[in-house]
Parts: C-alpha cells; sequence; structure tokens
C-alpha cells in the first residue's frame, strides 16, 4: 500500500475519502463522519492526513484532529475488502511518529459502538481504555422559541481587541494550560464561518461559546460558564442566545457533549436537543 501524509487536503482527495467512508459506513451500518481541515489543530503544520493507496485506489484512511498538546484524536476506517491486510497498522505507525515528534503523548481512538470492526481493530492493539462516550444532538429551527429573559446577560463577538479576554476565560473554564486556546480565537476571528463570544453580567465576564457555520448546520462548541457563576440559570440562557444566532443563519444546530457532562447532557435535552449519534474514545499512551 503506497501512502500519502499531508496537513492540508485538495477537493479530489475529500472527494475520495467521504466516498470510502460512505462505502464502510454502509457495509456496517454506521454514521460517523470525519472533519477533514486542519484549522482548529493547536499546530497547522502536523500531518494529520493519511491516505492509503492499491493502484491508485483509496483503500484506507486515518485523519488526527490535535487541537491541544495534550491528545490526538484519531479517527480511520479501510475499505472493506481491503481488511486484514495491515493497511491501518502501517498507517497508524505513522501517525503516531507524527505525534511522538510533535511531542503529544497520547491517543484518543473514536469508534462507533455498533463498528464490531472496531472492537476487533482495538483489541489487537491492546493496552486502550474507554474513558468516555461522545453524543452529537441536534435541534431543529423549526422547534426554537426566542426567550427574551437574558438574566441581565451580554455577548460580544470576540476580537482583536477582547481576544486576550476570551483566551484567558476558555482555560480556566475548561482547565487548560496557558496559551492553549488562542488557536481556537484566532480562528474564529479570522474564519468566515466561526463565531466566538464573551458572555457578561454587568461587568463580569462569566463565559464563552463558539459557532461554526458548514452546509449541514450551524455546530456549537466550547461552550463554558466560569465555576462560580454555575447553576444559576446562566447556561440555559448563553444556550438560548447561541441558538437564537445560530438560527440566523441556519436550519439546525449541533453540539457534542460528553457522557461525564451530565449536567450539560440534561440541560440539551431539557431544551429538545435529541441524540443523533455516538462515540466512544478509547485512551492509548504512545
Amino acid at each position: 500500500m503506497k501512502i500519502e501524509i499531508t496537513n492540508v487536503l485538495t477537493e479530489k482527495q475529500k472527494d475520495n475519502i467521504n466516498n470510502l467512508q460512505k462505502t464502510c459506513n454502509d457495509f456496517e451500518n454506521l454514521k460517523g463522519e470525519v472533519f477533514l481541515s486542519n484549522e482548529i489543530n493547536f499546530n497547522k503544520d502536523i500531518p494529520c492526513f493519511f491516505l492509503g493507496y492499491e493502484e491508485e485506489k483509496l483503500v484506507a484512511f486515518l485523519t488526527i484532529f490535535v487541537p491541544t498538546r495534550e491528545e490526538g484524536e484519531i479517527s480511520t476506517f479501510t475499505h472493506p475488502a481491503y481488511r486484514k491486510k495491515g493497511n491501518f497498522k502501517r498507517l497508524l505507525k505513522e501517525a503516531a511518529e507524527a505525534l511522538r515528534k510533535n511531542g503529544v503523548p497520547k491517543i484518543l481512538f473514536v469508534a462507533e459502538p455498533e463498528s464490531y470492526t472496531s472492537k476487533e481493530v482495538l483489541k489487537k492493539i491492546g493496552e486502550t481504555k474507554l474513558i468516555r462516550s461522545e453524543y452529537t444532538m441536534s435541534y431543529l429551527k423549526e422547534k426554537f422559541q426566542k426567550n427574551k429573559n437574558r438574566k441581565g446577560l451580554k455577548f460580544k463577538l470576540a476580537s482583536e481587541d477582547n481576544k486576550k479576554i476570551y483566551s484567558q476565560i476558555t482555560e480556566e473554564i475548561f482547565k487548560m494550560s496557558e496559551g492553549t486556546s488562542n488557536n481556537f480565537v484566532e480562528n474564529a476571528i479570522k474564519s468566515t464561518d466561526r463565531d466566538a463570544y464573551i458572555g457578561y453580567l454587568n461587568s463580569e465576564k462569566i463565559g464563552v461559546f463558539n459557532m461554526n457555520y458548514t452546509e449541514d448546520g450551524v455546530f456549537l462548541y466550547g461552550l463554558g460558564i466560569r465555576e462560580r457563576f454555575q447553576r444559576k440559570g446562566y447556561g440555559e440562557e448563553f444556550l438560548n442566545f447561541a441558538l437564537e444566532k445560530a438560527f440566523e443563519k441556519g436550519e439546525k444546530a449541533v453540539l457534542d457533549v460528553d457522557s461525564d457532562n451530565m449536567p450539560a447532557y440534561n440541560l440539551y435535552k431539557k431544551l429538545g436537543f435529541k441524540i443523533d449519534f455516538q462515540a466512544d474514545y478509547y485512551e492509548y499512551y504512545i
């Protein structure tokens, strides 16, 4: 198998990857979709796409999502006719080496619970541990009712003027290392399909959230409230405002929530979000 390694994909490569994933999903009745951009990776120069070819045909693919230096999330799939030939093992070796060279110590394998192939592969890798599940949930515009009760909250778009404030709050809320969130806010400021917001209560900065506008819907992420303002109803007001902004540009809002964040999960369910997809995360140290 010939392997191509890159950090930016061509449109032709993206088409081939999407076609391969559709074949694999249809074979096992799966729903996963890979993210084919490096724009949120903490270092855009890290090779994050690994394509395996047999006689010019794409038969295997692996991608790494590396938002921080702590870990790289790996998603991968191989054409059913080319499995059990060592193709995944070769791609994983290259990916692990790329992470190692850039000081990333840990891999998170992303797998759908219905995928029997993923379970077999994880057993062969060994020393992996299921650490959490993540649920993709969605909310349709037709069900949304605008809530005018803001509890005194105001929201500002992240910009060059306040990006340092945004980074500090994000790192505090999500217990990230200093400077880790800089990449998120820079992308939101410079990108035409992303926004980041800071929420204020009078002069107090109490939380943040982000939006990514796509053809399939508006993806909400990085929503968090500072600890001393939690459990006071502000999370619901943040989400209501985020939905209001989302539905100005799309018909569906989408977000992910971890199984170890039950307060957020329960809030999303309360507001009417429905589960579309589940992914399990298996930890593996390089």
